[in-house]
């Protein structure tokens, strides 16, 4: 893997935040990637805005899938190893995710799924979690934020709902990746102010194919 991806994040480091995965259901690392990989991405996403790649993003699976602006306002960009190979050291990194996972947590990932999101002003997504009824593929989400300068009163946090019945809200950071479990953590983005950019995915127990996703 390109050894500027990430920043210097050690072994020991690894163990306290995926520790904390384990005993919280999730965990937020600050300045997670490289500053180089981070404005790639960012540019990347900026330059797909501008060609209006992104759609509207629908609920429930595919094939009971609709467009529910009452429910989520986000419109997304599903990404692709082949067809967006200018993210190829964002796929290392990601790689390198899963391998760390795996080996801490005895996890089974097999494969992951990856897209991202735009949030315009005034838009939000309503509390829900992000496994399926019925299902069980996505086990962990995770979140890389893209959004700098973001102060207080920008909205679009992150409001998650613990599982003693705390809840907690996780301002998107650009540079702040975000874990947790697909399955138990209910969670919302709450109505942001300005336009909130993130890439946002899970890693999965079985491979997919783009189109059963969301």
């Amino acid at each position: 893997m390109p050894s500027s991806a990430f920043t210097s994040h050690t072994e020991s480091d690894w163990g306290r935040w995926l520790n904390q995965l384990a005993d919280n259901d999730f965990v937020y690392i600050d300045h997670f990637t490289s500053a180089p990989l981070y404005r790639q991405i960012h540019r990347y996403f900026d330059r797909l805005r501008a060609d209006h790649e992104f759609s509207r993003a629908a609920i429930g699976t595919a094939r009971q899938r609709q467009v529910e602006t009452s429910v989520r306002g986000d419109f997304i960009y599903w990404l692709d190893r082949d067809t967006d190979g200018e993210l190829a050291e964002l796929f290392y990194l990601l790689d390198e995710l899963v391998r760390h996972i795996r080996q801490q947590l005895f996890l089974s990932i097999s494969d992951y799924e990856f897209h991202f999101a735009l949030y315009p002003p005034d838009t939000f997504y309503k509390k829900h979690l992000d496994q399926f009824q019925g299902q069980d593929n996505r086990v962990l989400s995770v979140l890389l934020y893209l959004n700098d300068d973001w102060q207080p009163g920008d909205g679009g946090e992150l409001k998650m709902y613990e599982k003693d019945g705390a809840e907690t809200l996780i301002p998107p950071l650009g540079n702040r990746l975000l874990l947790f479990r697909s399955d138990t953590v209910e969670h919302e983005v709450l109505c942001t102010q300005k336009h909130r950019k993130s890439l946002t995915g899970w890693l999965l127990r079985r491979p997919t194919s783009l189109n059963q996703l969301i």
